[in-house]
């Protein structure tokens, strides 16, 4: 007989809560071709969604360690739930590029409240040589997000429309918050952000090429995933259904790959799965923008399989710089730059390669930068395999 680990419900909830609050922020990608047509709009500013997004979550993540200092985590992470839960229903009303401008924004502060207060909570119900394979499992929300954010704009907008999509989400979103209510985990406080903590950490080599690193694996999972369904529209003639079909179905063997990447981490280090990892997923990411044909598709499905394991092991690495009451500063300190830089910048860049008729180019360039982290992480110090 199977023993389920104490906490294990606890931690299933909060990957529940981690798909909803990510897949509000990715829904966007699948439903861009559709956006873009219905607002005559460019690439660049249809990316631009992408960078309000990465503005608002960058913001709350600086001023999470504030709010759980204050709230406690478990609260914070009910104001996450509730707040996202208003947003998305501004944005399932919207009909302007405006105001979807302002609604992602406030999107992206309302979930960027969660993660940090998240992490905490996880490692504060877990052992230490549970880490890896307790993120790997939380991580198993972003790619379960990955693979149905297709799968769901394309049911959505052959029945109805994206503005109903966000108001179903919205939903969800309240519903699953109400069920959190009625847990024990995170009643307890982080640390705020004060000017000694801040500068300690930044003072350390460590934190800054995690950080880096950190933005080379957003860029490499979401940075990617943003653009890759108008990229197959766009360049490769594909329809918006085949193209959100493709992508979802290129998604589905991360959920085992991720677990994989939690193994890995506990067995060989953070810091070697890391570099693997980020330069094997910048060379498929460089054969994206050379590639046709079926060996395209192929580099569609390898790409993620690999990429979604640099996030258990970036999680136990982040957690190894850290005593329990600081792991949430510091996620807030390293996340909001990298998502910043990964999840905001990168698309709009590749947008803005993609109005000059160099959409290919653009997922080439980003395919260096990522096989550059190879190095990076080998720069890290090798304490406790980080």
């Amino acid at each position: 007989m199977v023993k389920i680990p104490k906490g294990f419900g606890t931690l299933v909830l909060l990957a529940f809560i981690f798909y909803l609050n990510f897949l509000s922020r990715i829904i966007v990608s699948p439903l861009l071709p559709e956006i873009k047509e219905e607002l005559a709009i460019s690439a660049t500013q249809a990316s631009g969604m992408f960078l309000f997004l990465s503005l608002g979550y960058f913001t709350a993540l600086l001023g999470s360690g504030f709010i759980s200092s204050k709230l406690g985590h478990k609260r914070s992470i009910l104001l996450s739930v509730g707040f996202a839960s208003l947003c998305l229903v501004v944005i399932s009303l919207s009909s302007s590029l405006v105001i979807l401008y302002a609604g992602f924004l406030a999107l992206g502060l309302a979930t960027g409240i969660y993660l940090p207060s998240g992490i905490a909570t996880i490692t504060s119900i877990f052992k230490q040589d549970s880490w890896g394979r307790a993120f790997s499992v939380h991580e198993l929300a972003p790619n379960l997000a990955f693979i149905t954010a297709p799968l769901i704009a394309s049911l959505f907008l052959g029945r109805s429309s994206w503005h109903l999509l966000m108001a179903a989400l919205a939903a969800m979103s309240l519903l699953t918050g109400l069920v959190f209510l009625r847990t024990n985990a995170g009643n307890f406080r982080g640390v705020a952000p004060g000017l000694s903590a801040c500068t300690f950490y930044t003072r350390k080599r460590a934190f800054w090429l995690m950080t880096i690193l950190f933005a080379l694996g957003i860029t490499s999972t979401l940075g990617v995933y943003n653009m890759l369904p108008l990229f197959l529209v766009s360049v490769h003639s594909m329809s918006k259904t085949d193209a959100n079909m493709l992508v979802s179905f290129s998604r589905i063997a991360t959920l085992f790959t991720a677990i994989a990447g939690g193994f890995l981490s506990d067995r060989y280090g953070p810091r070697r799965v890391i570099g693997w990892v980020l330069f094997f997923t910048g060379a498929i990411t460089i054969l994206l923008g050379i590639t046709q044909g079926f060996m395209l598709y192929i580099c569609v499905f390898l790409q993620p399989l690999l990429a979604v394991c640099f996030f258990p092991a970036a999680f136990a690495g982040i957690s190894e710089l850290a005593g329990p009451e600081e792991r949430s500063l510091l996620i807030s300190m390293i996340v909001p730059f990298a998502f910043l830089g990964g999840g905001g910048i990168m698309p709009l860049i590749i947008g803005l390669f993609a109005d000059q008729g160099l959409f290919s180019q653009g997922f080439i360039i980003t395919g260096l930068f990522l096989a550059s982290g190879f190095l990076i992480a080998h720069m890290m110090p090798s304490s406790k395999g980080i």
